[in-house]
């Protein structure tokens, strides 16, 4: 589970830390930094899964524009495998190119690995040196070790990275057809039935999932896969009829209103990645979706977290998120001024037991400082 995150220099995020619980409501005005700390976590994700070279994916114009430093420096702390990783990485800007300063790694305050002035220094499990040579600057060494029965820390916390889900839901871009499976969804979740389809694979998965939208959406039946080229697949959904007949009627997912597509993505969520140790990052899952809608997803996404088979970071404006989550002390405000950096203060129930009033409606008001 991430425990903490910290970030300098990227943005409105200066001298930023934030520890985060089994489930995490970001509130705050539009511009106050919430988005920024996902696309950091995004950022990272890609770096140490090996997606492209750090140029491509710490730009210098994300440095914060009001400091002069060259340095952007990123921690994660993460719990799991029996312990409690460190990660640090600090990216420098030139006028000519983007290097990697450092990349550091620790299990339980004992090193894994330094990536440091172009030279790695590798540990094996027990802590003791492993090997040391040059290195590219340009992009992390995680991705690159091959796995051994001395290193699977470091292996264990690469494959825990790629289990950030970071999205923001946008039907329209979600398309029906796939050629191949993804094991990672991307931002806006256009590849959802590519990753459909890798989850496909276990089919107790799948299975479950049908059972748990059959509840969800009215008269759904089941999903099917049609083959329409050696490689291309597009997915189906089977509803009952309404017809005198009472013929099955089939709807390629494309078809499905904006409001269905949400829904089927944030089931298939909840139910394809639960007891995996998995982070959910979503940024206002409410989109498109009714108050009788969200409701139910939210009260399972509770319990799931609650119990910790999740870990779940969403961004929200809705009020019913808001009152509802902020039964418990989970609540982070965000707050900024223009030209200065970001704040986060806790908050929870309690604000709203002083003033008598909803925490919701206290945004609403913009009374919330004055009574935090």
């Amino acid at each position: 589970m991430l425990k903490r995150i910290y970030i300098d220099n990227f943005r409105c995020l200066v001298n930023f830390e934030l520890d985060i619980d089994s489930i995490n409501l970001f509130l705050g005005s539009n511009g106050a930094g919430k988005s920024t700390v996902f696309e950091v976590l995004q950022k990272i994700q890609a770096f140490v899964s090996g997606d492209n070279k750090v140029e491509e994916i710490f730009k210098s114009t994300d440095c914060t524009r009001w400091q002069t430093s060259p340095i952007q420096r990123f921690e994660l702390e993460i719990l799991g495998n029996g312990g409690s990783y460190k990660y640090d990485l600090g990216i420098g800007h030139k006028p000519d190119k983007c290097r990697v300063e450092y990349e550091r790694l620790w299990f339980d305050n004992q090193p894994l690995l330094k990536f440091e002035l172009g030279e790695v220094q590798l540990y094996r499990d027990n802590h003791s040196l492993g090997p040391q040579y040059p290195f590219d600057w340009s992009q992390s060494i995680i991705p690159l070790l091959m796995a051994r029965n001395d290193n699977t820390k470091v292996t264990w916390f690469r494959e825990r990275i790629k289990r950030f889900i970071i999205v923001r839901i946008i039907p329209s871009l979600m398309v029906d057809e796939s050629s191949y499976e993804e094991m990672r969804l991307a931002i806006n979740m256009e590849n959802f039935v590519s990753w459909y389809r890798y989850l496909s694979e276990d089919q107790g998965k799948v299975a479950e999932i049908g059972d748990i939208l059959r509840d969800i959406l009215d008269g759904f039946t089941s999903f099917r896969f049609e083959r329409f080229s050696e490689k291309n697949l597009v997915l189906k959904l089977r509803f009952a009829g309404g017809t005198e007949s009472n013929k099955p009627i089939e709807y390629h997912f494309e078809e499905l209103s904006d409001g269905q597509k949400t829904l089927v993505a944030l089931y298939t969520l909840l139910h394809g990645t639960k007891s995996e140790d998995y982070t959910l990052c979503i940024d206002e899952p409410e989109n498109f979706l009714a108050l009788p809608e969200i409701q139910p997803w939210l009260i399972q996404l509770y319990d799931l977290c609650s119990e910790g088979q999740l870990q779940s970071l969403l961004i929200s404006h809705h009020p019913e998120l808001i009152n509802y989550l902020l039964a418990s002390p989970i609540g982070y405000w965000f707050e900024r001024q223009s030209n200065a950096p970001v704040r986060v203060k806790r908050i929870s129930s309690e604000v709203a037991d002083n003033s008598g009033l909803p925490v919701s409606e206290l945004i609403a008001r913009g009374w919330l400082n004055e009574s935090a």
